[in-house]
Protein backbone atom coordinates (compact mmCIF):
# COMPACT_ATOMS: atom_id res chain seq x y z
CA UNK A 1 0.00 0.00 0.00
CA UNK A 2 0.99 3.72 -0.91
CA UNK A 3 1.31 6.76 1.78
CA UNK A 4 2.60 6.96 4.87
CA UNK A 5 3.13 3.95 7.22
CA UNK A 6 0.21 2.35 9.06
CA UNK A 7 0.84 3.38 12.64
CA UNK A 8 4.71 2.23 12.61
CA UNK A 9 5.77 2.54 15.99
CA UNK A 10 8.27 6.03 15.68
CA UNK A 11 7.31 6.86 12.49
CA UNK A 12 4.89 9.27 11.37
CA UNK A 13 1.03 10.56 12.69
CA UNK A 14 -1.74 7.61 13.07
CA UNK A 15 -3.47 6.88 9.57
CA UNK A 16 -6.92 8.61 8.79
CA UNK A 17 -9.86 5.96 7.38
CA UNK A 18 -8.53 6.86 3.94
CA UNK A 19 -5.34 4.88 4.14
CA UNK A 20 -7.19 2.08 6.26
CA UNK A 21 -10.30 1.64 4.45
CA UNK A 22 -7.76 0.82 1.36
CA UNK A 23 -5.56 -1.70 3.82
CA UNK A 24 -8.11 -3.51 5.90
CA UNK A 25 -11.83 -2.49 4.17
CA UNK A 26 -13.74 -4.70 6.31
CA UNK A 27 -12.35 -4.23 9.43
CA UNK A 28 -12.59 -0.22 9.05
CA UNK A 29 -15.79 -0.43 7.01
CA UNK A 30 -17.23 -2.00 10.94
CA UNK A 31 -15.43 0.45 13.01
CA UNK A 32 -16.88 3.00 11.09
CA UNK A 33 -20.18 1.66 11.02
CA UNK A 34 -19.85 1.33 15.42
CA UNK A 35 -18.71 5.06 15.11
CA UNK A 36 -22.02 5.93 13.47
CA UNK A 37 -24.15 4.21 16.38
CA UNK A 38 -21.79 5.53 19.28
CA UNK A 39 -22.55 9.04 17.80
CA UNK A 40 -26.06 8.79 18.54
CA UNK A 41 -25.74 8.92 22.42
CA UNK A 42 -22.03 10.08 22.69
CA UNK A 43 -20.93 13.59 22.91
CA UNK A 44 -19.14 14.04 20.16
CA UNK A 45 -15.44 14.52 22.28
CA UNK A 46 -16.12 10.82 23.42
CA UNK A 47 -16.83 9.83 19.84
CA UNK A 48 -13.56 11.31 18.62
CA UNK A 49 -11.70 9.37 21.40
CA UNK A 50 -13.39 5.92 19.99
CA UNK A 51 -12.11 7.27 16.62
CA UNK A 52 -8.49 7.43 17.55
CA UNK A 53 -8.94 4.62 19.64
CA UNK A 54 -9.88 2.06 16.88
CA UNK A 55 -8.10 3.96 14.02
CA UNK A 56 -5.17 2.80 15.94
CA UNK A 57 -5.68 -1.09 16.57
CA UNK A 58 -6.87 -0.82 12.64
CA UNK A 59 -3.52 0.27 11.49
CA UNK A 60 -1.90 -2.21 14.16
CA UNK A 61 -3.79 -4.95 12.37
CA UNK A 62 -2.66 -3.59 8.95
CA UNK A 63 0.98 -3.66 10.00
CA UNK A 64 1.15 -6.72 11.91
CA UNK A 65 -1.67 -8.55 11.26
CA UNK A 66 -2.57 -8.63 7.43
CA UNK A 67 -4.02 -12.24 7.51
CA UNK A 68 -7.08 -10.40 9.67
CA UNK A 69 -9.55 -8.92 7.20
CA UNK A 70 -12.48 -8.71 9.37
CA UNK A 71 -13.17 -8.21 12.99
CA UNK A 72 -14.60 -11.53 13.60
CA UNK A 73 -11.23 -13.50 13.12
CA UNK A 74 -9.70 -11.13 16.03
CA UNK A 75 -8.45 -13.36 19.05
CA UNK A 76 -6.96 -12.99 22.16
CA UNK A 77 -3.29 -13.62 20.72
CA UNK A 78 -4.00 -10.28 18.44
CA UNK A 79 -5.13 -8.65 21.79
CA UNK A 80 -2.00 -9.70 23.83
CA UNK A 81 0.41 -8.48 20.32
CA UNK A 82 -1.42 -4.89 20.20
CA UNK A 83 -0.49 -4.18 23.94
CA UNK A 84 2.85 -3.83 23.84
CA UNK A 85 2.47 -2.45 20.25
CA UNK A 86 0.38 0.55 21.77
CA UNK A 87 2.54 0.84 24.72
CA UNK A 88 5.70 1.45 22.29
CA UNK A 89 4.01 4.26 20.13
CA UNK A 90 5.20 7.74 20.26
CA UNK A 91 3.30 10.18 22.50
CA UNK A 92 2.18 13.93 21.68
CA UNK A 93 5.16 15.91 22.57
CA UNK A 94 6.36 12.42 24.23
CA UNK A 95 8.43 9.15 23.26
CA UNK A 96 5.69 6.91 24.17
CA UNK A 97 2.21 7.48 24.99
CA UNK A 98 1.16 8.18 28.79
CA UNK A 99 -0.50 5.53 30.88
CA UNK A 100 -3.53 7.76 30.83
CA UNK A 101 -4.11 7.59 27.34
CA UNK A 102 -3.02 3.63 27.13
CA UNK A 103 -5.83 3.10 29.31
CA UNK A 104 -8.34 4.77 27.43
CA UNK A 105 -7.42 3.14 24.02
CA UNK A 106 -7.26 -0.41 25.55
CA UNK A 107 -10.85 0.33 27.54
CA UNK A 108 -12.67 2.01 24.16
CA UNK A 109 -11.42 -1.05 22.21
CA UNK A 110 -13.23 -3.43 24.61
CA UNK A 111 -15.98 -1.46 25.05
CA UNK A 112 -15.83 -1.67 21.08
CA UNK A 113 -16.22 -5.84 21.05
CA UNK A 114 -18.48 -5.95 24.36
CA UNK A 115 -20.98 -3.75 22.17
CA UNK A 116 -20.89 -5.12 18.92
CA UNK A 117 -21.52 -9.03 20.87
CA UNK A 118 -24.35 -7.35 22.95
CA UNK A 119 -26.00 -6.14 19.56
CA UNK A 120 -25.45 -9.36 17.40
CA UNK A 121 -23.46 -7.95 14.93
CA UNK A 122 -22.20 -10.90 12.40
CA UNK A 123 -18.81 -9.17 13.06
CA UNK A 124 -18.12 -10.03 16.58
CA UNK A 125 -15.67 -12.09 17.40
CA UNK A 126 -16.95 -15.58 18.83
CA UNK A 127 -16.29 -14.94 22.43
CA UNK A 128 -14.85 -10.90 23.65
CA UNK A 129 -11.14 -10.55 23.37
CA UNK A 130 -10.40 -8.60 26.25
CA UNK A 131 -10.57 -8.66 29.81
CA UNK A 132 -10.77 -6.02 32.40
CA UNK A 133 -6.79 -6.97 33.56
CA UNK A 134 -5.88 -5.44 30.22
CA UNK A 135 -6.44 -2.51 31.40
CA UNK A 136 -3.00 -0.84 33.29
CA UNK A 137 -3.73 0.46 36.50
CA UNK A 138 -4.24 4.47 36.85
CA UNK A 139 -1.70 6.24 38.76
CA UNK A 140 -4.19 9.04 38.86
CA UNK A 141 -7.67 7.17 40.00
CA UNK A 142 -10.64 9.33 40.10
CA UNK A 143 -11.09 11.99 42.75
CA UNK A 144 -12.92 10.33 45.87
CA UNK A 145 -16.25 11.84 47.46
CA UNK A 146 -15.93 14.33 50.55
CA UNK A 147 -17.32 12.90 53.71
CA UNK A 148 -20.06 14.21 55.37
CA UNK A 149 -18.08 16.05 57.66
CA UNK A 150 -15.94 17.87 55.23
CA UNK A 151 -18.88 18.75 52.69
CA UNK A 152 -20.49 20.08 55.66
CA UNK A 153 -17.66 22.40 56.34
CA UNK A 154 -17.02 23.01 52.76
CA UNK A 155 -21.17 24.26 52.54
CA UNK A 156 -20.31 26.48 55.81
CA UNK A 157 -17.03 27.78 54.67
CA UNK A 158 -18.50 28.49 51.22
CA UNK A 159 -21.43 30.53 53.36
CA UNK A 160 -18.89 32.75 54.97
CA UNK A 161 -17.39 33.80 52.29
CA UNK A 162 -17.44 37.51 51.57
CA UNK A 163 -17.30 36.60 47.73
CA UNK A 164 -21.15 36.01 46.57
CA UNK A 165 -19.86 33.92 43.71
CA UNK A 166 -17.82 31.42 45.91
CA UNK A 167 -20.94 30.50 47.89
CA UNK A 168 -22.86 30.45 44.51
CA UNK A 169 -20.23 28.03 42.58
CA UNK A 170 -20.14 25.38 45.83
CA UNK A 171 -23.67 24.99 46.71
CA UNK A 172 -25.08 24.72 43.04
CA UNK A 173 -22.07 22.01 42.26
CA UNK A 174 -22.93 19.61 45.72
CA UNK A 175 -26.23 20.59 45.60
CA UNK A 176 -27.07 19.86 41.53
CA UNK A 177 -23.94 17.26 40.66
CA UNK A 178 -23.27 19.42 37.67
CA UNK A 179 -20.33 19.13 35.82
CA UNK A 180 -17.90 22.13 35.62
CA UNK A 181 -18.68 22.66 31.82
CA UNK A 182 -22.32 22.39 32.68
CA UNK A 183 -21.76 24.54 35.06
CA UNK A 184 -20.43 27.44 33.22
CA UNK A 185 -22.45 26.88 30.55
CA UNK A 186 -26.00 27.16 32.03
CA UNK A 187 -28.08 29.72 30.20
CA UNK A 188 -29.76 32.43 32.07
CA UNK A 189 -33.51 30.79 30.95
CA UNK A 190 -31.95 27.76 33.15
CA UNK A 191 -33.97 27.73 36.54
CA UNK A 192 -37.98 26.80 35.10
CA UNK A 193 -40.46 26.03 36.97
CA UNK A 194 -42.93 22.62 36.34
CA UNK A 195 -45.88 22.37 38.55
CA UNK A 196 -44.84 23.89 42.18
CA UNK A 197 -40.75 23.78 42.32
CA UNK A 198 -38.27 25.16 40.55
CA UNK A 199 -36.00 22.75 38.62
CA UNK A 200 -32.93 23.34 36.48
CA UNK A 201 -32.54 23.15 32.88
CA UNK A 202 -29.50 21.24 31.84
CA UNK A 203 -29.07 21.27 27.72
CA UNK A 204 -27.13 18.44 26.03
CA UNK A 205 -25.52 16.37 28.50
CA UNK A 206 -23.16 13.83 27.99
CA UNK A 207 -25.83 11.36 26.44
CA UNK A 208 -26.87 14.19 24.28
CA UNK A 209 -30.07 14.78 26.19
CA UNK A 210 -31.63 17.58 27.59
CA UNK A 211 -32.01 17.11 31.37
CA UNK A 212 -33.97 18.69 34.25
CA UNK A 213 -32.82 18.72 38.08
CA UNK A 214 -34.62 19.71 40.83
CA UNK A 215 -33.83 22.68 42.85
CA UNK A 216 -34.07 23.59 46.57
CA UNK A 217 -36.25 27.01 46.69
CA UNK A 218 -33.00 28.01 49.21
CA UNK A 219 -30.72 27.74 46.16
CA UNK A 220 -32.86 29.53 43.63
CA UNK A 221 -32.51 32.67 46.15
CA UNK A 222 -29.38 32.50 46.21
CA UNK A 223 -28.94 32.09 42.38
CA UNK A 224 -31.42 35.18 42.14
CA UNK A 225 -29.31 37.29 44.99
CA UNK A 226 -26.40 36.84 42.81
CA UNK A 227 -27.90 37.60 39.51
CA UNK A 228 -29.36 40.91 40.65
CA UNK A 229 -26.22 41.89 42.54
CA UNK A 230 -23.89 41.12 39.52
CA UNK A 231 -25.14 39.72 36.43
CA UNK A 232 -26.44 41.91 33.39
CA UNK A 233 -30.08 40.72 32.65
CA UNK A 234 -28.86 41.06 28.82
CA UNK A 235 -26.08 38.47 30.16
CA UNK A 236 -27.09 35.10 28.16
CA UNK A 237 -25.42 32.83 30.65
CA UNK A 238 -27.11 32.01 34.03
CA UNK A 239 -24.16 32.54 36.53
CA UNK A 240 -21.13 34.39 34.92
CA UNK A 241 -18.36 35.98 36.66
CA UNK A 242 -18.61 39.20 38.29
CA UNK A 243 -17.57 41.10 35.14
CA UNK A 244 -19.86 39.28 32.67
CA UNK A 245 -17.55 36.47 31.29
CA UNK A 246 -17.50 32.84 31.86
CA UNK A 247 -16.16 30.96 33.96
CA UNK A 248 -14.15 28.18 33.14
CA UNK A 249 -12.44 25.18 35.01
CA UNK A 250 -9.60 26.17 36.66
CA UNK A 251 -11.82 29.59 37.78
CA UNK A 252 -13.87 27.12 39.86
CA UNK A 253 -11.67 25.16 41.05
CA UNK A 254 -10.18 28.42 42.65
CA UNK A 255 -13.67 29.25 44.32
CA UNK A 256 -14.14 26.04 45.26
CA UNK A 257 -10.13 25.64 47.01
CA UNK A 258 -10.72 28.99 48.53
CA UNK A 259 -13.80 27.84 50.56
CA UNK A 260 -11.68 24.37 50.95
CA UNK A 261 -9.09 26.65 52.26
CA UNK A 262 -10.92 28.44 54.79
CA UNK A 263 -12.42 24.94 56.10
CA UNK A 264 -9.34 23.51 56.38
CA UNK A 265 -9.33 20.88 53.91
CA UNK A 266 -6.90 19.59 51.56
CA UNK A 267 -6.93 20.11 47.38
CA UNK A 268 -10.30 19.62 46.25
CA UNK A 269 -10.68 18.54 42.75
CA UNK A 270 -14.03 19.92 41.47
CA UNK A 271 -15.20 16.55 40.36
CA UNK A 272 -15.65 15.69 43.81
CA UNK A 273 -18.43 17.61 44.45
CA UNK A 274 -20.29 15.66 41.79
CA UNK A 275 -19.21 12.10 43.76
CA UNK A 276 -20.14 13.20 47.33
CA UNK A 277 -23.60 14.02 45.58
CA UNK A 278 -23.85 10.93 44.07
CA UNK A 279 -22.50 9.23 47.25
CA UNK A 280 -25.11 10.71 49.47
CA UNK A 281 -28.25 10.44 47.44
CA UNK A 282 -27.41 6.19 47.48
CA UNK A 283 -27.08 5.99 51.07
CA UNK A 284 -30.46 8.12 51.33
CA UNK A 285 -28.36 10.71 52.65
CA UNK A 286 -28.94 14.51 51.49
CA UNK A 287 -27.30 17.91 51.51
CA UNK A 288 -30.03 18.85 53.46
CA UNK A 289 -29.25 16.60 56.35
CA UNK A 290 -25.81 17.82 56.71
CA UNK A 291 -27.46 21.40 56.75
CA UNK A 292 -29.78 20.31 58.97
CA UNK A 293 -27.09 19.45 61.28
CA UNK A 294 -25.13 22.63 61.17
CA UNK A 295 -28.35 24.58 61.94
CA UNK A 296 -28.90 25.53 58.33
CA UNK A 297 -32.46 26.67 57.15
CA UNK A 298 -34.10 25.29 60.28
CA UNK A 299 -37.37 23.67 59.17
CA UNK A 300 -36.86 22.95 56.28
CA UNK A 301 -35.00 19.42 55.32
CA UNK A 302 -37.28 18.43 51.72
CA UNK A 303 -34.34 16.46 49.74
CA UNK A 304 -32.86 18.16 46.88
CA UNK A 305 -33.83 15.05 44.50
CA UNK A 306 -37.53 14.30 45.72
CA UNK A 307 -40.21 15.07 43.17
CA UNK A 308 -41.85 18.67 42.84
CA UNK A 309 -45.44 18.70 44.23
CA UNK A 310 -47.70 18.42 40.90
Amino acid sequence: MSGPPLGVNGMGALAGWADLEAAVPQVAATMRRYLIQISCVLRPGSVGGADLALRSFAAFLAQAAPEVTSIAQITRRHIEDYKPWLAARPGQNKPRLTPGTIIHRLGTLRMFFIRIDEWGWAEAPPRVPMFTGDLPRSDHPLPKALDDASAAKLLRAAQNDKRLLVRVTVEMLLRTGLRVSEYTSLQADAVVQIGAGPWLHVPVGKLREDRYLPLHPHLVALIDQYRAAHVDPANPLLLPRENGKPADRHAVTRYINKAGAAAGLPHIHPHQLRHTLATQVNRGMSLEAIAAMLGHYAGDQRSDHSPPAA
